[in-house]
């Protein structure tokens, strides 16, 4: 079939949890979110051959971090970059009007934009959700697209990137993931067979001229181009301005070194910028500055990226193309779980904040120091964050924090942003303070608290905060959004574990506070759940080894790979025999009686083409070898050896001339090579090639032995929310399962007399079994269950309610793997796999019982 359908797409069908569609968004987004869908389904028509290749390395494969971490992209960073995708490439719209015109269900309250040079679009993404991973896709799409594809499509694509931050911190958090192009390194951004086109730079803000690469990316933070005028009256304090550098100022100053060499570059510039809410207004001098920009460097768009893309009176911007909304992240567990402390707590009669608001500063002390309790066997820190209505407050509330708790928040345990009496901050208390915001996370860091007079109100990216605080009202003239006023504590503590753990925020604070959150959930149709204060106690399960349980510790063999990828098919595609391909011969011409016979994929030739011919359309060719060399690079791309061209071309020339048409046909005359370029004959080609090379591409080799054991008491201690089963035959308190299935098996394996181990097999330990899909794609399966049997049999076992084509291959694997490590270790390991519906009807009571389950592929019980 020319369109399979993905049964791993996460986007196929929403889930049970997938509100997104009932919550109200930007005028584009509903019919955009619903024509991504059915593009999506329809395997991405209109996409070019690179983008093709970039959607399914990202989407589509599995992937592993450098440290041997699964990772995979978010849904709603999918269908963030896939609505990008499809609104540039596909359907090409080019400015914010016709965006309007063409996807906005409701005008009310538009205005038409008074600037509209160049594609904007803007990309809303709750606190935390991770939009900086679909900027470095972006970035990848627009350059890749540009270096590789034909002149007359790839000179419309970036080459050059401007990534703007609206401060200091924002700025320094870009840095971590951009400098050095790490973000292009670590995460999975580039498909192995594109990465012999990434020639790529990323200049920071302050680093000398250099030579030119061909792909650049220049950050810095818009006071490279401004400064900020004389501060007005209702403006917030220099405090926490001096810490995140000044918002986006109204004057502009000049254009400094990064204008200039943008200038110099050639092709065009793709403007990206974070915290995008300050872009609102297309008057600002950040406006105009980007507008300046594309008349010396054609823009290819700008990116708006922000959580709050909000004018002051609530609107989101129009031009917003895609909303993964808070409480579509909060049920996903993208970020943590935000709960309202409840409290009846009197506020004392005083003008002393730390007499005042003492109720609530004890309750949020006593909260934090459970989550220290509950934390410290993950070796986390928690953060207890508390906002403040003045200076003399905080200096009130920190000093009382140091005297009353001096074991938790005495001395630099306790950092207070604040400014002194003439509302300046010194330079030496500046740099403590900046330094204390970016490192607080670090196990190092001696911070538990921080007390502030205003919000952080962004880029301040706090993964160990738990508790926040709010004891000061907020007005309009704060300008500050409520998802603001929370953000700094939503994002994910125990991110790089991939675990099921539902994270949570604790919220408490005076009336007034909790007034301005009810704000949020009125903005965002949430509602947040609630706790006691002081009677409801905080509980983490933590899934960790016991000293006093190592008999039943179970080691498992570490084998090097038994199925790897070729590097090069050389010698393969040398010996390919094109006349044995078992293919459909295509007709010559329009007349040609191979027309009415043609059968390919259950498709005839009309409807073969209809299918195909979006897709597998090529330029107008003048040559044969125009045509080869074409079908080869597509042909090396399918089976991800790009380097392969020059071997593929010549066997793409002996198959049309020899094999495809049924006879010796002259590559000379146009008639034949307009046979040869037709879309069904590009699909057939590539298809029949790819398919007999897919096979060739997986090499198993011999597996070592590289350590005889790893045991499972090596497993670093972990949070988790899903079921678990008090076992007693298990190295871990407690036996994490993903469903009741699993619970309900552990059970079985904890009470079953032929067994003297077991356990299951938790992602953070990290065993895994590489095996080949449907595809021939090379993926990683984690199986369920580790088990030791009376005899000395290891098992690995893994439990199974609906199946998918992709078991089978699993199996295999498995099966595979168990046979390797019995011959390595001489150690009797096996293979099992348990139907939920067979176990639930058998009922068994000893492993043995099992054995009518097993089928042939399992291998032999013992």
């Amino acid at each position: 079939m020319p369109r399979k359908k993905k049964s791993a797409d996460p986007l196929a069908q929403p889930g049970l949890l997938d509100i997104t569609a009932r919550l109200r968004s930007g005028p584009c987004v509903p019919a955009l979110r619903e024509a991504v869908k059915s593009w999506r389904a329809a395997d991405y028509p209109g996409i070019t051959d690179t983008t093709r290749v970039l959607l399914k390395h990202w989407f589509y494969n599995d992937h592993k971090l450098r440290t041997g971490a699964p990772f995979k992209y978010h849904a709603s960073q999918q269908e963030a970059i896939e609505t990008l995708i499809y609104a540039w490439e596909t359907e090409k719209v080019r400015s914010r009007k016709e965006l309007l015109e063409k996807y906005a269900r409701e005008w009310k309250d538009i205005r038409l934009p008074a600037y509209d040079e160049f594609a904007r679009y803007c990309v809303k993404m709750a606190t935390g959700s991770g939009k900086t991973k679909v900027m470095s896709l972006a970035i990848a799409w627009q350059f890749f697209n540009a270096v590789r594809e034909q002149d007359e499509i790839g000179k419309d694509y970036a080459k050059t990137f401007l990534l703007l931050a609206p401060n200091v911190i924002v700025l320094e958090r870009l840095k971590t993931d951009f400098a050095n192009g790490n973000i292009f390194i670590n995460d999975p951004v580039i498909p192995h067979e594109l990465r012999i086109f990434w020639e790529f730079d990323c200049v920071m803000r302050g680093d000398a001229e250099r030579a030119p690469a061909e792909g650049a990316l220049f950050l810095t933070n818009i006071q490279q181009f401004y400064e900020r005028p004389e501060r007005n009256a209702d403006e917030e304090p220099d405090a926490m301005t001096a810490v995140l550098g000044p918002k986006p100022p109204t004057q502009k100053l000049e254009i400094t070194d990064f204008g200039e060499r943008i200038a110099k570059r050639a092709g065009h510039l793709l403007v990206v910028n974070d915290e995008a809410h300050h872009t609102h207004d297309d008057e600002s001098e950040w406006n105009k500055v980007i507008r300046s920009l594309h008349k010396e460097t054609p823009l290819t768009a700008q990116l708006d990226f922000t959580a709050t893309p909000r004018f002051q009176k609530g609107q989101i911007f129009p031009w917003t193309i895609s909303d993964y909304p808070l409480k579509q992240a909060i049920l996903d567990n993208i970020v943590k779980r935000p709960m309202k402390g409840v409290a009846r707590i009197e506020e004392a009669k005083s003008q002393i904040a730390s007499v005042r608001y003492r109720g609530y500063l004890a309750a949020a002390v006593e909260r934090w120091r459970e989550y220290r309790d509950q934390l410290s066997a993950l070796k986390r820190k928690p953060v207890l964050f508390i906002m403040m209505n003045s200076t003399e407050d905080a200096e009130d509330v920190g000093a009382w924090l140091r005297e009353r708790y001096p074991e938790d928040f005495a001395g630099s345990k306790t950092q207070i942003i604040h400014t002194d009496k003439s509302g300046e901050v010194s330079k030496k208390d500046l740099d403590v303070a900046r330094r204390a915001v970016r490192e607080v996370d670090d196990p190092t860091s001696p911070i538990h608290a921080i007390v502030s007079v205003l919000m952080l109100r962004e880029g301040w990216d706090v993964k160990n905060v738990t508790v926040v605080v709010g004891l000061r009202p907020y007005t309009a003239k704060a300008n500050i959004l409520p998802e603001q006023a929370i953000g700094r504590g939503l994002r994910l503590m125990f991110r790089d574990i991939p675990v099921s753990f539902t994270e949570r925020v604790d919220i408490i604070g005076n009336q007034k506070f909790l007034d301005f959150v009810d704000d949020l959930e009125k903005l965002e149709d949430l509602k947040l759940d609630t706790f006691e204060l002081g009677k409801e106690k905080l509980r983490i399960s933590t899934i960790l080894p016991l000293e006093n349980r190592k008999e039943f510790d179970i080691g498992l063999p570490v084998l090097s790979p038994a199925l790897v990828r070729k590097k090069t098919l050389t010698e393969e595609i040398a010996g390919l025999d094109v006349m044995a391909f078992q293919t459909i011969l295509l007709p010559l011409s329009a007349d040609d009686p191979k027309n009415k016979t043609f059968r390919y994929e259950g498709y005839d030739i009309i409807t073969l083409q209809r299918e195909v011919e979006r897709d597998y359309k090529i330029p107008e060719p003048q040559t044969a070898q125009e045509v080869i060399g074409y079908y080869a690079r597509r042909i090396a791309e399918q089976v991800k050896l790009p380097s392969q061209f020059a071997a593929l071309a010549p066997k793409v020339r002996e198959f049309f001339e020899q094999k495809a048409f049924g006879q010796w046909v002259d590559l000379n005359e146009m008639s034949t090579v307009r046979a040869m370029s037709t879309p069904v004959a590009h699909y057939v080609c590539v298809d029949v090639f790819a398919k007999t090379l897919k096979k060739l591409t997986i090499a198993e080799q011999e597996p070592q032995l590289l350590e005889p054991e790893r045991m499972l008491s090596g497993c670093a201690p972990f949070p988790w929310s899903r079921p678990v089963w008090e076992g007693t035959k298990t190295v871990f308190n407690l036996v994490p399962c993903d469903n009741q299935f699993e619970r309900e098996f552990a059970r079985f394996l904890d009470n079953a007399a032929d067994l003297v181990a077991f356990a299951k097999l938790p992602q953070p330990f990290g065993f895994s079994i590489d095996y080949t899909d449907s595809g021939m794609n090379l993926r990683t399966y984690y199986p369920d269950f580790v088990a030791v049997d009376k005899n000395g049999v290891r098992w690995i076992l893994e439990t199974k309610g609906a199946e998918d084509v992709e078991v089978s291959f699993k199996d295999a694997a498995a099966v595979q793997w168990c046979e390797n490590a019995t011959q390595l270790t001489q150690t009797s390991w096996q293979y099992l796999k348990v139907g939920q519906k067979a176990f639930e009807t058998l009922q068994p009571t000893k492993l043995e019982h099992l054995a009518a389950l097993r089928p042939a592929v399992q291998g032999r019980f013992t």
